[in-house]
């Protein structure tokens, strides 16, 4: 059964698709610590999101966007480490 599209399922896929652009100013702007976090809570959220509506036809997008992200979070959690 398919579901029926809301404006809060738009809104809700809105917000999600807004993370990254998000992220550029967050890692521009944001204190070190706050960065850090929000990136790998961005990094949690965004993968999701991907994950749970990757359509065989967009199967290999989907592989290379999670590569990505998990290669952000690792680079957050290393450079936690370091510091």
């Amino acid at each position: 059964m398919a579901m029926k599209p809301t404006s809060i399922i738009f809104l809700a896929f809105s917000v999600l698709l807004e993370i990254p652009i998000a992220m550029i100013y967050v890692a521009r702007f944001a204190p070190y610590r706050i960065n850090h976090w929000a990136n790998i809570a961005a990094v949690a959220v965004t993968f999701l999101f991907v994950v749970e509506g990757a359509h065989p036809s967009y199967l290999f997008f989907a592989s290379m966007e999670g590569i990505g992200m998990l290669y952000i979070a690792w680079l957050a959690w290393k450079c936690k480490l370091d510091n």
